[in-house]
């Protein structure tokens, strides 16, 4: 039996989650993906396998999550004094990074859900000026819901401070909340790493009591990979100077229909 959720075109049905979702985080992270697509009136009904493939995935990164948070810490000190990340650290931010892979295709970003609008209007056979005919479209500033997760008391402030950045933006956020939560994940992960290395005097390099070897410990070469993730993350909801100006003459704009279209190719050839 389907539920109902309100949203800005009335109340819409949800379908039951599928039986392959067996645990309470995977049925909400099913419900709140759907819920926004709803509210952004986005169509995802043949996407149901993928986002219930994506709604698992979330809630087993957040597992990880949890088992960071019950630890404390991602970093011990190694034999040679340098750090030594946990297991769980490497795997959440692993899992992380297979959640972010999935977001744009799910129109789970500002831009890709800027995308689908611009491509289901030229659906509708306004080639020439699409933004013409756009109006039912959802736009406005409307902000993210809090991710269907507890934030840490650490995503929690970023959450806060991002979020009050955002809402002059005039960009609609309604389907970026978890691209948004795992924003503050990985800024999170940032300043962890970042105060590894301030607590052991900016140590960036250890030296190996077994070879006489120097290398660089983990919190150090993890800075490349967690920043990889935030440049990524900001660019998909329009929060680089360049990707603000991208989207903004996407959703916002009036485009010819040529210039539109290589727009949309150039940016379809690499969603991946």
């Amino acid at each position: 039996m389907a539920t109902q959720t309100a949203t800005a075109g009335g109340l819409v049905a949800i379908p039951r989650p599928p039986a392959m979702l067996k645990t309470p985080g995977a049925k909400k992270a099913w419900r709140y993906l759907l819920t926004a697509l709803s509210t952004a009136r986005l169509d995802y009904g043949p996407a149901l396998m993928s986002l219930a493939l994506l709604s698992d995935k979330i809630d087993s990164w957040r597992k990880h999550m949890d088992a960071i948070a019950k630890a404390g810490k991602r970093y011990e000190i190694d034999s040679n004094k340098g750090s030594l990340e946990s297991d769980e650290s490497l795997a959440e931010r692993r899992a992380r990074a297979e959640v972010i892979k999935d977001l744009e295709q799910s129109g789970l970003t500002v831009i890709s859900a800027a995308h689908i609008r611009a491509l289901d209007q030229l659906g509708q056979g306004d080639l020439f000026s699409p933004f013409d005919a756009a109006t039912d479209v959802v736009t406005g500033n409307r902000s993210a819901e809090t991710p269907p997760w507890s934030l840490t008391k650490t995503e929690r402030a970023i959450w806060r401070e991002m979020v009050a950045q955002l809402e002059g933006s005039g960009f609609d956020f309604a389907t970026a909340g978890i691209s948004l939560g795992l924003l503050c994940a990985a800024v999170s992960d940032w300043y962890d790493c970042k105060k590894w290395i301030e607590d052991n005097g900016g140590k960036h390099f250890a030296v190996s009591y077994a070879t006489g070897r120097t290398y660089e410990v983990s919190a150090s070469y993890n800075r490349a990979k967690i920043a990889k993730q935030i440049r990524e993350l900001l660019k998909k909801n329009g929060m680089t100077v360049y990707s603000c100006a991208k989207n903004k003459a996407i959703s916002k704009g009036r485009i010819a229909g040529v210039e539109l279209l290589e727009i949309l190719a150039f940016v379809g050839d690499r969603l991946d």
